[in-house]
């Protein structure tokens, strides 16, 4: 790991938690006020300002504080084997969202939906390039200025422990979405963001991640289109719910989640420290990987058969 860089400062050039307290408190007041006037009068280019705000207003403080900026906002140059370690992590969070999303889903299929299909007519309601730069580039520069920027050093400079501060780091990230339809994914997201963050000490590597967990999602979509059957499969959700047996499947699939946020935190690590780490510290850890890794694949199966044999939605006797 690189010097942490608040080691000899001058206290009163620190970020405190304090100005990130009202930091955030000035982010979210504006939200609710001009930010939603003008997301709802312009849309994507009201999100485009919405970013550019929250760049500008991190700079301000920084600035206004007299604090190096590359102190708040490190960039070094990426390395192969850290970057392949943030891609397989996004890969790892994206699959563990999946069934956080759908037992949501599950429960509150409207709510759900109806915030879904509503930023995707927001986000195609430009040209592809444009919204990709708008939804994608922007947010990962701008947003991560904000929260693994100013937010974080405000706070890390009180709290040491990665876990408490990738903890609530993701709670204000989920905050910060304003849905509590959004909360859980983006606080997870939020939460792998910042321990990345905290173990590269390099803005390239949340940057990353952020933006590919945006474009994803939008490229997937593009490809897809709006099909026929898309759409049907879509209102079928919509009017009679998620199949029990969806839910199965997708808990299943995360049953890679374990060894990959395992692999991905050696990658991220490895190379850190004077003893280079073996990958595998001891059989107990294997075994405990072995144990996260059978239980989702066993609960999904049981999962999926109970709804095979038990539910009464009638979407595959409707669609399939």
């Amino acid at each position: 790991m690189g010097k942490n860089w608040n080691s000899n400062d001058d206290d009163r050039r620190k970020l405190k938690p304090w100005h990130g307290v009202v930091l955030f408190g000035i982010v979210m007041l504006s939200f609710y006020t001009i930010i939603a006037w003008a997301q709802m009068k312009w849309g994507m280019y009201g999100l485009a300002l919405t970013e550019l705000y929250l760049l500008l207003l991190s700079i301000f403080v920084v600035k206004m504080l007299k604090i190096p900026t590359k102190e708040i906002f490190p960039l070094q140059k990426p390395k192969w084997r850290k970057t392949f370690g943030v891609l397989l992590m996004w890969v790892s969070s994206y699959i563990l969202m999946l069934p956080v999303t759908m037992f949501m889903a599950y429960f509150f299929p409207k709510e759900i939906f109806s915030v879904s299909e509503g930023l995707n007519e927001v986000i195609y309601s430009v040209p592809l390039i444009l919204s990709v730069f708008i939804s994608s580039v922007m947010p990962a520069v701008c947003e991560e200025a904000l929260h693994r920027g100013v937010l974080l050093k405000s706070f890390q400079n009180k709290w040491k422990n990665k876990w408490f501060l990738s903890l609530l780091m993701g709670i204000i990230f989920g905050i910060f979405h304003g849905s509590i339809w959004r909360f859980l994914p983006t606080a997870i997201l939020g939460g792998v963001l910042t321990y990345i963050m905290l173990e590269t000490e390099n803005m390239f590597y949340p940057a990353l991640f952020h933006f590919t967990n945006n474009f994803f999602p939008s490229f997937l979509m593009s490809l897809l289109g709006n099909q026929p059957q898309t759409e049907a499969v879509s209102e079928i959700f919509l009017e009679q719910g998620i199949p029990i047996s969806f839910l199965g499947i997708y808990l299943g699939m995360t049953c890679i989640v374990p060894f990959g946020f395992y692999t991905a935190n050696y990658l991220l690590r490895k190379g850190e420290v004077e003893k280079e780490q073996e990958y595998l510290k001891s059989n107990g850890m294997l075994v405990s990987l072995v144990i996260l890794t059978v239980l989702p694949i066993i609960l999904g199966m049981l999962i999926f058969l109970y709804g095979l044999f038990f539910d009464t939605s009638t979407f595959f006797s409707t669609y399939i």
